[in-house]
């Protein structure tokens, strides 16, 4: 895991950053979350489709699956005393409720505009995951 090798980095931040993190896979998601959360951040689920009209280069080609859509997290770091506010502010965004044990994304009902009757999931089984 990336983050692993950052422990000691964000461990010897004064303010720990907001963390902007992957997390398409079944396997492998809940001790993404776990570990995320040990370091002293609260995650909320965050999905996007892939492909947006309003993209930089104005490119109107959306070579992706309608279905297709990024499922990340964005951590605050509990001792940020804004960190709060700051996903109020984001009401895209579903806090992962650690405490019930719950670490896939199918097990929440999320605020998102990808288009009607979309189940969103994440990718592969709790045993393997193929990009």
């Amino acid at each position: 895991m990336v983050l692993s090798g950052a422990a000691q980095t964000l461990g010897s931040c004064p303010l720990l950053p907001v963390l902007y993190v992957e997390n398409n896979c079944k396997k492998g998601s809940k001790d993404l979350i776990q570990f995320v959360t040990s370091l002293g951040y609260t995650c909320h689920w965050v999905v996007a489709p892939y492909f947006s009209s309003a993209n930089f280069r104005g490119n109107e080609a959306n070579i992706f699956p309608e279905t297709a859509n990024s499922i990340n997290m964005l951590c605050f770091s509990l001792s940020d005393p804004t960190s709060t506010e700051k996903a109020k502010n984001l009401p895209s965004a579903t806090r992962i409720d650690v405490a019930s044990r719950r670490y896939l994304l199918h097990e929440y009902a999320l605020n998102y505009n990808g288009g009607d009757g979309t189940i969103l999931s994440q990718l592969g089984t709790m045993d393997s995951c193929k990009r």
